[in-house]
């Protein structure tokens, strides 16, 4: 029970600090893309084109 416990909080642990890694390799990715033009004409096509 005791090392079940363990293996759960060690999990815990590893899946927040990859979501913390995720969330910020993305958002860097994210405005790096943001940078480039063609992925703003890509997105305001797709925003015009919904709304």
């Amino acid at each position: 029970m005791n090392s079940a416990f363990a293996k759960v909080s060690n999990l815990k642990v590893n899946r927040a600090s990859k979501i913390v890694i995720t969330l910020a390799s993305s958002t860097f990715f994210l405005y790096t893309l943001g940078q480039a033009p063609i992925f703003k004409n890509i997105l305001t096509g797709a925003f015009s084109c919904s709304g």
